[in-house]
């Protein structure tokens, strides 16, 4: 597949390529500049801006009063894990009559739910939820929650329905929010909260640094930009996670060979956050939470273990699913600009990985949709650069049961004698976007600047790092290499399929070396190209104690 070189910033002789790097973001102020590459940064606001903050804080102080019970109502992925137990650790320190429920993703799906709220009313004996990462949707849920006299407080980072619930309600999202940095996951939210609360309660600030990882953890796994307030707090996250302050978070290293790897952000979005998920996913996402909390090494690391083997599960189903789905797209409906594929029976815990596993073979907006437990069929979406999903499912809400998401990803529910008009529809308003853009469904390759080839050096490579964390808003940069002499004789195909491509070239009398993932077939298609351009990561290579620069190639083509 064809991909669109799109160049951010022209390169300037007189800066270095890390101030060209800060340029491309807009950040050339030298206070901005010191703040962005600081090991210790200082952005942060103040939790009483966000709409609501005062009264929820003295909603909560009330109910400890009273000595009242409240019960944290999370959910079942990482960002509803780590806030459940981030809540759970700094109430905790209040009051003991604390509690939590989450629902389970199978039986009762996401959010709020009636049943769930007589659970805790009768069972729990609950008069105050919390909702964490979830319930900005459930206005009725909430006046049924106030029939049975209970009282609630909604904390969530979803996009704001028409109708909102009628209680107090914590979400940036509002319109007449003046809470200046709108994109915090729902354990950032909930982290305002106990801001707010150990203000209240004057209490030690050590409560809120402890706090940090699970921030961190949810933060990185929710894919929410990594600027702003989101990269003060996962800087000092993740200075806690390799710290082994927690003990949960140590097991589950251990587990995963991890114990004395230095663990950032990519480490815990590809190996750690999926154990989490995969609770969720298989069985029962409490499991997460207990882990989080836990105290004791030798109960952690059986949790740990167990978290491993489910996600071992979770990606045996998934591949199963990922094939069908793979050959329904690839053939079947080929031809479609929106995929709405029907998973047949594959387990919903995974529908939403395969969508966007789909998603990244087609560069389309895709669907995966499942049989749910409820009797109708439940769905999940992943969607590509410029086609907001949540806009297009909104435009076809009239056909749904429910859905809820953002700009990437969706979630909702279905009749099935109505999934035909929804793949029409959904197709039809793709037309529409790609008569406007013909290029929106060509994957793009977003290069930073050009480098020259004098600067990929140990010293330059590793000063790139005071740009970590990597992720949503502040990836890892991509270069472009111009005119490089290929020497054919060394530039081959590589792996264990020979997909892959170990490329060898110079420029300058300087040598080139890298690899290029599922790049080979491309490289022979050029015919031995005498010289050709690079988009390219930076990377270290080290063999035997020696490093050596080496480029991790994304694309190549003929200079």
């Amino acid at each position: 597949m064809d991909k669109v070189w799109r160049l951010k910033v022209k390169r300037e002789k007189e800066k270095t390529l890390l101030e060209s790097i800060l340029s491309s973001k807009g950040i050339v102020n030298p206070e901005d500049i010191k703040e962005f590459l600081s090991d210790k940064p200082q952005l942060t606001y103040d939790p009483f801006i966000i709409k609501s903050m005062d009264k929820a804080v003295e909603k909560i102080k009330k109910h400890i009063e009273y000595g009242n019970k409240i019960v944290i109502f999370g959910d079942y992925d990482v960002d509803g894990i780590a806030s459940t137990a981030l809540l759970l650790e700094f109430i905790g320190i209040l009051t003991n009559n604390i509690d939590y429920y989450i629902p389970n993703r199978f039986s009762e799906g996401y959010g709020l739910n009636k049943e769930a709220i007589r659970y805790i009313k009768k069972e729990l004996e609950g008069q105050l939820i919390i909702t964490v990462d979830n319930g900005v949707s459930s206005h009725d849920e909430v006046e049924y929650a106030k029939e049975l006299g209970m009282d609630i407080i909604i904390t969530d980072h979803h996009n704001p329905p028409d109708i909102l619930p009628k209680c107090i309600l914590i979400n940036t999202k509002q319109k007449d929010d003046n809470y200046p940095f709108k994109d915090l996951c729902g354990c950032g939210i909930a982290f305002k909260l106990i801001q707010a609360l150990q203000r209240e309660f004057n209490i030690s600030r050590k409560y809120l640094n402890r706090a940090l990882d699970l921030v961190a953890l949810a933060t990185i796994a929710d894919l929410v930009p990594l600027l702003d307030e989101n990269r003060t707090i996962t800087k000092y996250g993740l200075k806690s996670i390799n710290a082994n302050n927690r003990i949960g978070l140590l097991a589950l290293r251990e587990e995963l060979g991890l114990k004395d790897r230095y663990i950032n952000a990519g480490t815990i979005g590809f190996t750690i956050a999926p154990c989490f998920n995969a609770t969720g996913r298989i069985e029962d996402a409490r499991l997460g939470v207990k882990l989080l909390l836990e105290t004791d090494l030798t109960k952690a690391r059986i949790m740990g273990e167990t978290l491993v083997k489910m996600n071992n599960t979770r990606k045996d189903i998934q591949e199963k699913g990922e094939s069908h789905c793979m050959e329904l797209a690839g053939k079947k409906y080929l031809n479609d600009d929106f995929l709405v594929l029907d998973g047949g029976n594959i387990s919903e815990g995974v529908i939403g990985i395969i969508a966007g596993r789909i998603k990244d073979a087609f560069y389309k907006p895709t669907l995966v949709i499942t049989r749910g437990e409820e009797g109708y069929l439940k769905g999940s979406g992943r969607s590509i650069s410029g086609i907001n999903i949540y806009d297009e499912m909104k435009k076809v809400s009239d056909l749904l049961i429910s859905f809820g998401g953002h700009e990437m990803a969706c979630g909702f529910s279905i009749d099935e004698d109505r999934v035909k008009e929804l793949r029409e529809r959904l197709n039809n308003q793709a037309k529409e976007i790609r008569k406007k853009d013909p290029e929106i469904f060509k994957p793009k390759v977003d290069i930073v600047t050009e480098a020259n080839v004098e600067e990929l050096s140990i010293d330059i490579i590793n000063s790139l790092s005071k740009l970590e964390p990597y992720g949503v808003g502040n990836p890892k940069p991509l270069f472009i290499l111009k005119n490089i002499e290929v020497n054919n004789n060394w530039t081959r195909a590589c792996g264990s399929d020979n997909s892959h491509l170990k490329f060898s070239g110079k420029k300058n009398n300087i040598f080139v070396n890298g690899i290029g993932f599922s790049l080979a077939k491309k490289y022979y298609s050029l015919k031995s190209p005498n010289k050709v351009h690079l988009a390219f990561y930076t990377d270290i290579n080290e063999y035997k104690g020696e490093k050596r620069p080496q480029l991790i190639i994304e694309d190549l083509s003929p200079a």
